[in-house]
Parts: C-alpha cells; sequence; structure tokens
C-alpha cells in the first residue's frame, strides 16, 4: 500500500474530526480525551486545533489514514521540548510504516524549530505502540501510575522522550 505524509491544516479539519472520532471509540484506553468529549465538537474545532498544532497525516490517495501532531512547551525554560500526540493509523495502514514516517515528519519538523526532545505518554499494556515508538528511537523514562481511568480501570502510561540532537538507534547521521 502507498501512502504519502503531509501536514495537515484547517482545510483538513473535516477528515481531521473523522479519523480522531474513529482513533477514540475504537481504542479509548489510548487517549486523554474521550469520543464522548469530542463527538459533539464543530468542525471549526477542528480547524483551530490544526492551526494552533503541527500535525501531519498519511494519505492513501485521498483519504487520511493516519495522524500524528505535536505541541511545544511555551515556558521559556521548556521550549526546548515539546510532546507528541494523537498518534493514529487505521487498521489498514498498520504494519506499514506510516507510523514510523509520521514520527520521522513530526521530528523533522521539531527539529527544525529549535526543539530537542520530543516527550509521549503510551499506555504501559500497548506493546505494539511501544515497540513503534522504539522503532522510532524513543526510550521509557518513567511510568505515571493510573494516568487515565476508562471503563472503571486504571491504565499506567510510559512516558517516552526521543533527543533529536541524537541520532535514533541504528542510525547514523
Amino acid at each position: 500500500m502507498n501512502f504519502a505524509i503531509r501536514r495537515l491544516d484547517a482545510r483538513d479539519a473535516q477528515m481531521f474530526r473523522t479519523v480522531r472520532l474513529e482513533a477514540f471509540k475504537t481504542h479509548p484506553d489510548a487517549f486523554g480525551s474521550s469520543y464522548d468529549e469530542l463527538v459533539s465538537k464543530p468542525v471549526s474545532h477542528f480547524e483551530e486545533w490544526l492551526t494552533d498544532m503541527v500535525a501531519f497525516g498519511a494519505f492513501v490517495d485521498d483519504q487520511l489514514l493516519g495522524i500524528g501532531a505535536y505541541f511545544r512547551e511555551r515556558g521559556l525554560k521548556m521550549r526546548h521540548r515539546a510532546y507528541v500526540i494523537s498518534m493514529y493509523c487505521a487498521p489498514e495502514l498498520r504494519g506499514k510504516g506510516a507510523a514510523g514516517q509520521i514520527i520521522d515528519h513530526i521530528a523533522e519538523h521539531a527539529k527544525s524549530k529549535g526543539i530537542v526532545q520530543l516527550h509521549l505518554g503510551v499506555g504501559s499494556h500497548n506493546e505494539a505502540a511501544k515497540k513503534s515508538y522504539e522503532k522510532a528511537g524513543f526510550k521509557t523514562y518513567g511510568v505515571e501510575p493510573r494516568s487515565l481511568f476508562v471503563h472503571n480501570k486504571y491504565i499506567d502510561e510510559e512516558l517516552m522522550v526521543r533527543f533529536l540532537d541524537e541520532a535514533p538507534k541504528g542510525i547514523k547521521e
């Protein structure tokens, strides 16, 4: 399956909304927000989101099937870091390298803005996502216990970091 990665903008808001809702509905334990919170939001909410954040999408033909974004810390002492959020690939795109390419685009863009490290949180139980992030150069540095409460159970999150001023494991710059 061939796919293309590009930066998303406000014109992509409707497609982005559709993918986010699918992600939240099918994997409620993977996101801090919930489907119920998101479903009532108008398209303008997603237009603003895509204007305020840096997001990339994986497209097959003209269909958006994978997403990922980051936001930068605002404080002067913390502007060197950013957080990867909203990573999701539709089932037909999984295992094809799209998530890794989205991360690569995020990392390249962040680095061009002077960001030197990317952080993320991933459910401790989500082995597939953890392996994908490790392959993209992230390393676990801690665990946030009971980070989420979904369907009457607590979910711990592994906290991961990738240093952009270092090459990912196995890659020489």
